[in-house]
């Protein structure tokens, strides 16, 4: 019987080659090599590109623009055309971002009656334009010189050299010095009048500006006291109602005094017959 060695290698296993193990820190710095080739490659491919871009645009329209055309939007005729001519000098010619700044104060302070006052160039169509609108007024005033004053919503006060523009706003007779803008109690009690335009149809305002107090008269005679500019909104409504009902009752009314609104009275004082 034989004997078999199972633990003899055969002639295969004899005959296969030893594993070659690599080093992996040769890899590792072939890897980083090629890493830093590559990102090489791309950083001078970008400076070139940006170098190149810089040039075009040192040379481009952009930082050299010129003024092809004029144009104005927001405000038509004649103040239109006093725009348009404040900006003819640049036609044609360089205009630069510090210019564009210079022309929109220049309109600024020549027009204080327009708001949103912008300049912007066109840098592919060269055309310079000139946006601005015109403040609406829902007040206005006479100064101890003669001069008008107007009120827009933003309780901003200002003048206008172009009344003929405007229509006819509420009549506003101030004592005091005259600031620049009104308080927003005033701005609510005109915008309040004006929504209640059959009920409070009133001939002029009277306010103090060093008391501030307001008073209100009607074409009728009648007077409205409404003492302290607070709450001029919600006292106009009661003045409203009050104003209804004794017309219908009682007649003409002389004053209604609001003094002491704050306590929930009103005086008032009927017309003598």
């Amino acid at each position: 019987m034989k004997k078999y060695d199972y633990y003899r290698p055969s002639a295969a296993s004899l005959g296969r080659k030893k594993r070659v193990v690599r080093r992996k820190g040769s890899s590792f710095f072939f890897k980083l090599f090629l890493l830093l080739v590559l990102v090489g490659v791309v950083g001078c491919g970008g400076w070139l590109a940006l170098s190149k871009g810089y040039r075009l645009l040192v040379n481009s329209q952009i930082t050299d623009w010129h003024a092809k055309t004029i144009q104005v939007s927001g405000v038509t005729g004649q103040l239109g055309k006093e725009i348009a001519a404040l900006a003819e000098p640049y036609e044609g010619k360089a205009f630069s971002v510090k210019d564009a700044a210079a022309l929109r104060d220049t309109v600024v302070k020549r027009y204080p009656m327009l708001k949103d006052v912008a300049v912007k160039r066109g840098l592919l169509s060269g055309k310079l334009t000139v946006s601005a609108a015109h403040r609406t007024p829902i007040a206005k005033f006479v100064l101890p010189d003669d001069s008008v004053r107007y009120i827009d919503e933003d309780s901003t006060v200002y003048p206008d050299p172009h009344p003929d523009l405007l229509s006819p706003v509420p009549f506003v007779e101030l004592s005091g010095s005259v600031p620049q803008k009104l308080s927003p109690e005033f701005i609510d009690l005109v915008q309040s009048t004006l929504k209640l335009n059959k009920e409070l149809d009133f001939a002029f305002l009277q306010m103090d500006l060093e008391k501030n107090t307001v008073k209100m008269h009607m074409p009728d005679g009648c007077i409205i006291d409404f003492g302290q500019a607070e709450q001029l909104k919600k006292k106009a409504l009661v003045a409203a109602r009050i104003l209804a009902f004794s017309r219908e009752r009682y007649g003409q009314l002389q004053k209604l005094d609001f003094q002491f609104f704050k306590y929930g009275k009103v005086f008032l004082t009927q017309t003598s017959h």
